[in-house]
């Protein structure tokens, strides 16, 4: 899910620089350490690794600042390096707020600017100033949509197609939000389908969702989804985000399955697809500003009517509305809220970390948290703090180290007590093996012996799960990089079992029990506990040395939120609409039910995209009845 790239800023013209200092200023940096001229560097601990600053001093002035951020994701933590590097230059300050969202890579580049300061014999009190706070704003529109994620694109497409004023606010310094890192849409009785020879209907993917859900989902809502899928998918290709449906699954569990594999509508370029949705909004006369975050809701006479924001230079902008759309993405990144929702803390967190701010500030004026949960996907080896202050790897994660290939294959798995706990097939399925990790506790352990690792040394011939971004194909020693997992601090090495267990915090007697009783599965070739495949019992644990590799569940943000009907209008406690608010995507709920997600590849994508859709079109319905 890490993307590679090191981030640079333009050099700026010094002379431009220092006017600009004495302007806002007077003199320079609390008196001037004019002292202080060339390049020196700081290091700080990121979100995915470490973030370099060179910091480039001209008598005195920071006259440049570089920030290599190559571990971090490119619209998040990159973004955010960016963003912040000019305002350090711009107010000759570290004394700045964290970019919204990215708060572990901002608190890295400051902390790391501080460090080339401090290497540089500068006082780092000089470089602290007070950042004075923007103007406050005001102003007004038919359509206000907090959140530029799929849903709130969509609920803004809708409006401003229909000639409604819509402004549209991301607290990030990109659009596309969580939809924008997915790669596929769930659709059914579409033209792409059609035209493939898929044969779907609304009626039977309606039934599997709500027989999924146990009944407890909303009915109407399901069905208003799923009629509209088809609709929405071909609406958004025709406005350039290229849609193509997937010919093969890369999950296991789904293959043949026209529901589950062959309704996912897959995007060619997100990025190049929201560009295009964005030119077109432009063109419209919707407005986008970004780098401002939500934080309340206005309400008069029982109507919301409009939104209270942070502006990025800490000002406030307050914009009265007709319509609000709340589609803010949840609260994957709020960990208290995720513990909460839980009980866990150990999980991994992936995706856009949005904080819930939006589900919060509807409950405050009478929203129903029905359902918001954290969107399960997949597992991956764990993260660990041992290695921080160290050269060693912890080749934690899905896809940056060979030993993916051993988290996606179907071995013996064991929970924290050392007991087996599921079928492990489950892998070939990213929906149902991040439930079977969630109710393990969170964390799992593999167990191999040294003889299973040198087999995938030697190219294994377990067949490897390829859901979610699949395994790393890279050759290697698998004995050298579980010493290095080991060295890490991310899996335990013991020449015994109970050894092995004291070392994982295990329950001796439980792991050894669970070990001789899979051993002998793999002898007769048949799981008696949970009917795992017989081409999957390929390997016994049964000489040591022994290795248990640490797991952990992924929750990509959150799913479900607040009571909604059919047309995406939030409801009170009464099952009422509250006049004037909107929702759709990761705040809306009655989509799903409890933790478990339903295996239907693109599901959460294609929810956010229809359910926008749906908010924008009820908006037109009622703003533009209103007004005829």
């Amino acid at each position: 899910m890490k993307k590679w790239m090191k981030w640079f800023l333009p050099v700026m013209s010094v002379l431009v620089l220092v006017m600009s200092v004495v302007f806002r200023y007077g003199v320079g940096p609390a008196q001037a350490q004019e002292t202080l001229n060339g390049s020196y560097e700081g290091v700080a601990e990121g979100f995915g690794g470490d973030v370099r600053a060179e910091v480039i001093f001209t008598e005195g002035v920071i006259s440049e600042v570089n920030i290599t951020a190559e571990n971090e994701t490119e619209d998040i933590g990159g973004q955010a390096a960016v963003q912040l590097a000019q305002a350090i230059v711009d107010n000759q300050s570290v004394n700045l707020d964290v970019v919204s969202g990215a708060s572990v890579t901002s608190s890295a580049v400051l902390a790391a600017v501080t460090a080339a300061i401090e290497s540089a014999g500068g006082n780092v009190a000089d470089y602290q100033a007070e950042v004075a706070v923007g103007e406050d704003e005001e102003r007004a529109t038919q359509v206000v949509i907090v959140g530029a994620g799929g849903s709130g694109t969509a609920a803004a497409l809708k409006a401003a197609e229909a000639g409604l004023d819509v402004i549209i606010i991301e607290k990030n310094g990109f659009v596309g939000g969580n939809t924008k890192i997915s790669s596929g849409f769930f659709a059914v009785e579409s033209s792409f389908q059609e035209e493939a020879g898929v044969e779907t209907t609304v009626d039977e993917a309606v039934q599997q969702l709500l027989e999924f859900n146990n009944y407890l989902s909303n009915g109407p809502l399901t069905r208003a989804i799923v009629e509209q899928s088809a609709d929405t998918v071909e609406w958004l290709d025709s406005l350039g985000m290229s849609i193509t449906l997937q010919e093969e699954t890369s999950q296991k569990a789904h293959e043949g399955d026209p529901y589950k594999a062959m309704s996912y509508h897959k995007y060619d370029d997100t990025d190049a697809g929201f560009e295009a949705l964005y030119s077109h909004l432009n063109d419209l006369g919707a407005e986008l500003i970004l780098n401002t975050t939500f934080t309340d809701l206005i309400m008069e006479d029982g109507r919301v009517v409009g939104v209270i924001c942070e502006k990025a230079d800490g000002g406030q902008l307050t914009v009265m509305a007709d319509a609000v759309v709340v589609t803010t993405g949840g609260f994957g990144g709020n960990q208290e809220m995720v513990e909460e929702a839980t009980g866990l803390s150990i999980m991994t967190s992936l995706g856009v970390p949005n904080n819930g701010e939006g589900l919060t500030a509807m409950e405050s004026i009478g929203a129903i948290n029905q359902d918001a949960v954290p969107f399960l996907h997949g597992a991956q080896l764990a993260e660990s703090e041992v290695t921080q202050d160290s050269d060693s790897e912890t080749l934690a994660g899905y896809s940056n180290s060979p030993l993916t290939q051993l988290l996606m294959s179907p071995l013996l798995w064991v929970d924290s007590t050392g007991s087996r706990f599921v079928n492990e097939d489950v892998v070939y399925d990213t929906a149902f093996w991040a439930n079977a990790a969630y109710a393990a506790g969170g964390r799992y352990y593999i167990v191999v012996d040294e003889a299973t690792l040198n087999a995938y040394t030697n190219g294994t011939e377990m067949e490897l799960s390829f859901a979610g971004p699949g395994p790393n194909l890279d050759e290697g020693d698998f004995v050298a990089l579980a010493e290095q997992a080991v060295e890490g601090g991310t899996a335990y090495k013991a020449d015994s079992l109970e050894e092995l267990a004291e070392m994982a915090a295990m329950d001796p007697t439980d792991l050894v029990d669970s070990v001789a009783s899979y051993n002998t599965m793999v002898e007769n070739g048949v799981d008696t506990d949970y009917a795992k495949a017989s081409e999957s019992l390929l390997y016994g644990v049964a000489e040591g040395p022994f290795y248990a590799f640490d797991c952990r569940a992924v929750y990509l943000g959150s799913i479900g939120g607040v009571r909604v009907d059919e047309k995406l209008q939030v409801l009170d406690s009464q099952g009422q609409p509250i006049p004037g608010l909107f929702t759709g995507g990761s705040n809306a709920g009655g989509y799903y039910h409890g933790e478990g997600y339903p295996p239907y590849e693109g599901l959460a994508s294609g929810f956010a995209w229809t359910s926008g859709r749906i908010a924008g079109d009820t908006i037109v319905e009622l703003l533009v009845g209103e007004g005829e």
